[in-house]
């Protein structure tokens, strides 16, 4: 009896917390998405890590709540070159808060630059900002963002 007593007191001990966790997660986002002086429309590089990844998952999964907003996001470089197609693919890599998951959010920069000249070095450090989009290739839909620009960090 008195473990079932310990057992209840620690259950509703966790779900008085998660009440809070919830309200906080609303409020970081709510505060990162309205627009700035600069345009930014969605500030990622203002979030913690676990709420980017988050935030990185719904725009995949609900791209249409995030179309045509001015995104920016902070995370490593990395170029994909595609045998197939003969395309390169330039994404910003942002891990979990434990580094164990990982999600790529592909931007593009425009036809002026040259890769590897215009871009940084592989796993560097980057700030990105750009509109999101989202494209089709090969029946298959992907998110952009478009008309991008990037800082090294």
């Amino acid at each position: 009896m008195k473990k079932l007593a310990v057992v209840l007191c620690l259950c509703a001990a966790l779900f008085s917390g998660c009440g809070n966790t919830q309200k906080s997660a609303e409020s970081s986002t709510d505060n990162a998405k309205s627009s700035s002086a600069d345009g930014i429309d969605l500030d990622l590089t203002k979030m913690s890590s676990t709420m980017v990844y988050s935030t990185v998952y719904s725009m995949i999964t609900t791209p249409d709540d995030y179309m045509g907003k001015k995104i920016k996001v902070t995370g490593n470089f990395n170029a994909y070159h595609n045998e197939n197609t003969d395309k390169t693919y330039f994404s910003v890599i942002i891990a979990d808060a434990t580094a164990c998951c990982q999600q790529g959010l592909e931007f593009d920069l425009g036809k002026d630059y040259k890769y590897p000249d215009d871009y940084p070095f592989e796993n560097a450090l980057i700030t990105v900002t750009g509109t999101f989009t989202t494209y089709k290739e090969d029946n298959y839909t992907y998110c952009q963002l478009k008309n991008a620009s990037y800082k090294l960090q």
